[in-house]
């Protein structure tokens, strides 16, 4: 009876390890012990009354079958392990090293047995080749059934002599330690929950975050990291490891090598695209404030730098617009005078006085000076499109009018191809947009060239308009749109930046798409409003 208890007892109290957290059950160790010092009808009358105690108690958890089997299959371990133990010279009772080779083939048929039919219980119910479930099987149990066996060698030892104390005390302190390793897997299980969540936590941040621990020589890199580095993590690992820094991005890789602290440095970042990181590093620290390692986190604020660098455009814009507010009252008036004297003298005057005195090129500046005026109030106070149903075409056909003597006169072809489709424009602001874009177009091209206007519609009504010109230099590219950039030593430099107003205040956007040697695109693209 009391080896029926200890049986129960370690089937219920088994051993939990993590992180597999399986359970390792001792009662094979008092089947075995009690198999060589007493017989076999000890262990199977044990068995029979521990399986039928066992049913009774889970009935609802494993169905009737699952019972039989597990019986029939100890029977069948038990009843190997003591055919084995006698042919090989073995004799009930007390230890005794004599019969050592008897012990291990005991112990031996018994685990091959319970290997064996796990195996084929297995194979049975899945798709895996059978080499390949004895080797799991195999790995997954050994090192338990060592322990389990050296158990039982433990048991043997004791049991002829005091077997009341030695399966109680055997039965005790496994019931002891499968509670404390029971409540270290349960604290193994919570932790390892806090790390998954605080890991999930950390890859659903959009920094990237490297945290190199050097205490264990480890390294955690979050998902944003290796989506802003377009790098594996494998790949990460082997840089930092091996202490690498790569030709490109060596400001990077010099700053996350690094061991100084680093508070929000701009980097620079180049892989397909140009990236612009805010990158922070600080100490990794233990619970003893003792520093074990850093960690780097970053920040792709490429969206944030184009937005300064727009905010900076819009303050120059704003200041710009009060001060052509405050200039047209202060230079229009003066000049309106000097140009009304100018004017006066250039009628009056001689032809060589006015040649001497250059008066035509003083009308002239002045009346570029008029123009400067006028285009800054424009961008100081531009007027709110009348929105009304227009064709694109229409505009440019009326454009191209105006341009017609000065077309035929440099020889310059025009080809246009626009989708017919209704957009709501301020058709006398558009008009002025096309304008100062041909005008532009034919002075970068001089005698002789080709301007191709042509349209595609997707989500919005895209206009492309080329010209064969020398381009724009690649270092005015990025800034071509703000104020007073010009590649012409007669223009204001203001042309461009009303053009883009105009086209903003429509809801749309104009950029550059293509420049080089062989010509320049812009793009105007507008909403299409069903």
């Amino acid at each position: 009876m009391l080896l029926t208890i200890g049986v129960i007892l370690l089937n219920y109290y088994d051993i939990k390890l993590p992180p597999n957290g399986n359970g390792t059950s001792f009662d094979s160790s008092l089947h075995l012990a009690v198999l060589v010092v007493f017989g076999m009808k000890y262990v199977l009358f044990s068995l029979l009354l521990s399986t039928i105690f066992i049913f009774i108690f889970q009935y609802k958890k494993m169905v009737w079958w699952k019972h039989i089997f597990n019986f029939s299959m100890y029977v069948l371990m038990i009843s190997s392990a003591y055919c084995a133990f006698l042919f090989f010279g073995g004799k009930i009772g007390a230890f005794n090293f004599a019969y050592a080779l008897a012990y291990i083939a005991s112990f031996g048929a018994y685990y091959t047995v319970n290997a064996f039919v796990m195996t084929f219980y297995f194979f049975l119910n899945s798709s895996q080749r059978m080499h390949v479930i004895v080797t799991n099987i195999v790995k997954e149990t050994f090192f338990e059934y060592m322990i389990i066996l050296g158990g039982a060698v433990i048991l043997t030892l004791s049991l002829p002599f005091y077997p009341m104390f030695a399966l109680t005390m055997f039965t005790s302190i496994l019931v002891v330690l499968s509670i404390i390793f029971r409540k270290y897997s349960y604290l193994y299980e919570e932790v390892l929950k806090d790390k998954v969540f605080i890991e999930q936590l950390l890859n659903a941040l959009p920094s990237g975050i490297i945290m190199n621990d050097k205490l264990k020589g480890s390294y955690f890199i979050n998902e944003s990291a290796t989506t802003l580095l377009s790098l594996e993590k494998k790949d990460i690992e082997h840089m930092l490891n091996e202490r690498q820094k790569p030709k490109e991005n060596k400001a990077f890789w010099e700053l996350l090598l690094a061991n100084a602290p680093v508070t929000n440095k701009k980097i620079v970042y180049k892989t397909l695209e140009t990236k612009t990181f805010l990158i922070s590093k600080v100490e990794l620290k233990n619970r003893y404030d003792e520093r074990i390692g850093e960690i780097t986190y970053f920040l792709d604020i490429t969206e944030i730098e184009e937005l300064t660098k727009r905010m900076h455009q819009s303050e120059k814009l704003a200041l710009m617009g009060e001060m052509a507010a405050k200039a047209a009252h202060e230079i229009r008036n003066p000049l309106a005078v000097i140009h009304g004297f100018l004017a006066f003298m250039n009628e009056n005057l001689h032809e060589r006085d006015r040649e001497q005195y250059h008066i035509p090129l003083l009308l002239q500046e002045i009346d570029r000076i008029n123009a400067i005026v006028e285009d800054m109030l424009l961008i100081a106070k531009p007027s709110a499109p009348v929105m009304k149903e227009a064709y694109i075409e229409t505009i440019v056909q009326d454009v191209l009018s105006l341009f017609q003597q000065t077309l035929e006169a440099k020889n310059i072809r025009v080809h246009v191809r626009l989708d017919h489709v209704p957009l709501q424009l301020d058709s006398k602001q558009m008009m002025q947009v096309l304008y100062n874009l041909l005008h532009n177009s034919i002075e970068a091209m001089g005698e002789g060239g080709t301007i191709c206007i042509y349209s595609d519609v997707d989500e919005t009504y895209n206009m492309y308009m080329y010209d064969s010109g020398s381009g724009i230099p690649t270092h005015m590219q990025e800034m071509i749109f703000e104020p007073f950039i010009t590649t012409k030593s007669s223009g204001t430099g203001l042309g461009l930046t009303i053009v883009k107003r105009i086209i903003e205040n429509h809801g749309g956007t104009i950029a550059l798409h293509d420049s080089s040697e062989k010509g320049t695109t812009f793009v105007i693209r507008l909403p299409i409003r069903r």
